[in-house]
This record gives C-alpha cells, structure tokens and sequence, in this order.
C-alpha cells in the first residue's frame, strides 16, 4: 500500500475553493469532494483567510500605533536623560554657590 501524499494547494487555489464553496447554489460538501479536500482543512483555510482579512484592515492603523508608541517611548527616554542632566547641572550650581 503506497501512503497518499499531502496536496499541496496555491493560495490561489485556496481562495478559488473559497470563493466556489461560498457561491449560491452549490454546497460546501460538493466542493470538498471534487476539489478533494477534507472540512477541516477547508475551514482551517476560512478561518486564516478571515484574520487576514482583519488584520490587513487593521493593518495601517495596527502598525501606526505600534510606530507612535514607539516614538512616544523613545521621547519619554530622551526626556528622562534631558531630566538627569538638569539635576546635575542643579547639584554642581549649588556647590559652586556654597564655595563663594
């Protein structure tokens, strides 16, 4: 008995076994047995293609936020440093006063 091996399937196959099992008048079930793949596969495809969907909408707005919160860090950090600076500065002032 020879083992049948896995198919591997296009995206574009993917989204064509979608988009046909989804069209009115035809059934899941009928795409699943002439395209040969099994329901679990099939859904498992439908669920990534709908979190893709989601997130290339988020997308923009996703990697924005990412980005200003990056910035935003990086300006409490510079700040913190511009802080740490004047305090010293502060300190030294004082002890040059108290010298005089």
């Amino acid at each position: 008995m020879s083992k049948k091996g896995k198919r591997k399937y296009t995206v574009a196959d993917k989204m064509r076994i979608l988009e046909e099992a989804r069209a009115p008048g035809t059934t899941v079930a009928e795409v699943l047995r002439r395209h040969q793949v099994d329901a679990a596969t099939f859904y498992r495809w439908e669920r990534q293609a709908k979190e893709g969907m989601r997130e290339a909408l988020e997308g923009r707005r996703a990697r924005n936020g990412k980005a200003a919160e990056r910035e935003i860090e990086r300006l409490r950090e510079e700040l913190e440093k511009k802080r740490r600076i004047i305090a010293e500065v502060v300190e030294e002032n004082l002890e040059l006063k108290k010298g005089l």
